[in-house]
């Protein structure tokens, strides 16, 4: 039952995510929504490329799993979409759109040009190592796993100056 709640939740804040900044556009929560999605691209670098929604299913249906050792499984959806043909091509898709729209965001705001082409740069490259789509090293992943949190967490820590408390 839980995990059905939860496939729920993951096919509904998916295109949320999405859609969000074409329905609310203004400096303030633009900003907000990079510091989200970079605060949750964070949070997949220390668990090694998974879905936090997806990780925390996982690990209820198996105490003992581990982190990164099947990124591109989704359990919760599986009690939502009908095959997992389908559940590839989902979440193909929305990793595609996140990445549009998180690009479109970040010129948006008309500032920090350079920042964010090198995070976005860093996230795209980050996305595809974990998803083996180019080659490297596997001794090499981890150093880049943590240049990537420490870009991020430097970036998050940077934009929350602009938040208005």
């Amino acid at each position: 039952m839980i995990i059905t709640i939860i496939g729920l939740f993951h096919i509904i804040h998916s295109p949320l995510l999405v859609l969000f900044p074409f329905i609310v556009k203004n400096f303030t929560t633009d900003i907000f929504y990079i510091i989200y999605f970079f605060s949750i691209m964070f949070f997949y670098t220390f668990i090694d490329g998974e879905c936090p929604i997806s990780y925390v299913c996982k690990v209820i249906m198996d105490k003992k799993y581990i982190a990164g050792s099947n990124v591109s499984y989704y359990p919760e959806m599986e009690y939502v979409l009908p095959n997992k043909q389908i559940i590839e091509y989902y979440f193909g898709t929305m990793t595609t759109l996140y990445m549009i729209t998180l690009f479109f965001v970040m010129f948006r705001t008309n500032t920090f040009y350079y920042l964010f082409i090198v995070v976005f740069a860093i996230l795209l490259n980050y996305f595809l190592l974990v998803r083996n789509c180019f080659p490297i090293q596997k001794k090499y992943f981890p150093l880049f796993q943590e240049i990537t949190k420490c870009i991020l967490f430097l970036t998050i820590c940077f934009l929350l100056k602009f938040v208005p408390f």
